[in-house]
């Protein structure tokens, strides 16, 4: 339990020094484990072929699966540090504000938090109601930094993991289990226990950075928390401009693991295709759509019938080729007013494509996979929710290096779905 004075003088930049240490331990197992693979096992592998070369290349194979589990783990364990700190300092300023607001009023704040009546009151009863309420709002802050500090501490449990004991996989089932501690770090930091005007004083003390923080990464429960003031939340769904972001990333949070969706061999961009459409952006017949079967008929010229498998049920003929494929989907958007925006620009509600480096050596295909941005943490860390398979805010800058590792050559693009013209 975080007690009021370790809360009111912790120094979350200590944090932010032990995060980018793991980070940089973090990307040096992997350089090292890609010039182990590169230059030590592929040549082995090319020019000493028999059974002694074989143990020595599988000793180096062994000693590069451990440097990519460690880098795995050390990036698990820099996210919910990284996080921690503006956890806290968002807690810290909803400590402060209260304490401050508390004294200006002729209140006193102990060294435990307690808050006592002005020694001369006149009203003790109103004095009274008016403690409990700054007293509301610094166990608010105390909680919510307990919260964090007790999700930072299973987050590294949960990446305190041997190298040589697990494989890749387990070392990022573990990774994107810390990554979801991070986001539980942050989104605890709304006080959804405090009155509607408790939480409008407390948005109004946070910084612009804090507000900033909050809506990238916490979009969804910060629209539905009360108080939250009405020109942040039309923010928040894009002014009603035809693409509502907080109810994609809704629909995206409910339905990952929906095997519903599961109507072709890879569902990833019908996954987002539904996504997009929950967040109200408008279909194109013939182009983008999924017609209803009233509708089928008479515009039969216009749908793509992709297979001719017995084994799939006619009501996948409804859909374009666009609404379920990642490289047709990203062409239309780009091709009907969708933005491409930098990586360090995306924000929730964004589609997130991986496309190969050589499109050739892919039968000419660009974009491989598609998910719709969910997150996007306080450190930059885009976070994304996919269908394939269902998966809730994996973290983009932690996952690509295997994806390097594991796959071809690739980069990603983010688009910004807009009016789909």
């Amino acid at each position: 339990m975080v007690t009021f004075a370790q809360l009111r003088d912790a120094q979350p930049a200590l944090w932010q020094t032990a995060a980018d240490d793991l980070l940089a331990v973090a990307k040096q197992s992997e350089r090292t484990a890609g010039n182990i693979h590169a230059n030590g096992a592929k040549k082995l592998e090319e020019h000493w072929p028999d059974h002694t070369g074989t143990l020595a290349r599988n000793v180096l194979v062994q000693t590069a699966n451990r440097m990519v589990n460690t880098g795995v783990l050390a990036r698990g364990a820099t996210t919910p540090l990284d996080t921690l700190q503006d956890a806290v300092e968002i807690a810290q300023r909803e400590l402060a504000a209260g304490v401050s607001e508390a004294t200006a009023k002729g209140f006193s704040v102990g060294d435990d938090g307690r808050v006592s009546l002005p020694t001369a009151s006149v009203d003790p009863v109103g004095d009274l109601m008016t403690a409990l309420r700054y007293q509301q709002r610094i166990a608010d802050a105390v909680q919510a930094a307990t919260q964090a500090d007790r999700l930072c501490a299973d987050a590294l449990s949960a990446v305190s993991l041997n190298p040589d004991d697990v494989t890749v996989e387990q070392a990022q089932n573990a990774q994107s289990a810390a990554v979801r501690k991070a986001v539980e770090e942050i989104r605890d930091q709304l006080p959804d226990g405090l009155p509607p005007e408790e939480v409008g004083k407390w948005w109004a003390a946070l910084t612009p950075q804090q507000q900033q923080q909050l809506r990238l990464a916490a979009p969804v429960e910060l629209y539905d928390l009360p108080g939250i003031p009405a020109d942040v939340k039309a923010q928040l769904i894009n002014n009603g401009n035809g693409y509502n972001p907080i109810e994609a990333v809704r629909w995206a949070y409910a339905n990952a693991s929906n095997e519903g969706l599961n109507r072709f061999p890879n569902y990833c961009a019908l996954f987002v295709s539904e996504s997009l459409r929950a967040g109200g952006l408008s279909e194109v017949e013939g182009r983008w759509s999924k017609e209803d079967w009233a509708n089928l008929i008479p515009n039969m010229p216009s749908v793509h019938i992709p297979f001719t498998d017995r084994n799939f049920d006619a009501d996948q003929y409804r859909y374009t080729k666009s609404w379920y494929n990642a490289d047709e989907q990203r062409s239309f958007l780009v091709n009907s007013g969708a933005a491409p925006v930098p990586v360090s620009q995306a924000r929730p509600g964004d589609v997130i494509y991986f496309n190969w480096s050589d499109p050739a050596a892919h039968n000419g295909e660009v974009s491989h996979h598609a998910a719709i941005v969910s997150s996007v943490l306080p450190n930059g860390e885009v976070l994304y929710t996919q269908h394939t398979p269902g998966a809730v805010n994996y973290s983009f800058q932690d996952r690509l290096p295997i994806r390097l590792q594991e796959q071809d050559p690739q980069t990603v693009v983010v688009i910004r779905p807009g009016g789909v013209q």
